[in-house]
């Protein structure tokens, strides 16, 4: 079912969702971070960027680097309503850490 949702999607993309679903099972952040930061040379295209920063910028969240988040949140440009809620959501949960 799963490769049946993500058919039609790039490379990077299938790659990228494949991490974050393991990283929800078993929560090793620096695991996921390395992986993550693997992925970066597959991407090609400007929402994809986006969606690395993104996931980026989570991960330093959850392993307590909440400056280097906000910068990295900082630089992540606006794409459609739904994405910038994301990253708003974020933005929210860093400034209740401050």
């Amino acid at each position: 079912m799963l490769k049946k949702k993500l058919r039609g999607k790039s490379k990077f993309l299938r790659k990228m969702n494949e991490l974050m679903e393991i990283y929800s099972r078993n929560q090793d952040t620096a695991f996921a971070y390395r992986e993550l930061l693997g992925l970066e040379s597959m991407i090609r295209y400007e929402g994809e960027q986006a969606m690395f920063d993104l996931n980026k910028a989570s991960l330093l969240y959850d392993m307590g680097r909440y400056r280097e988040a906000e910068t990295v949140l900082k630089q992540i440009p606006s794409i459609n309503p739904t994405f910038d809620a994301m990253c708003e959501s974020l933005r929210f949960k860093l400034l209740e850490v401050r």
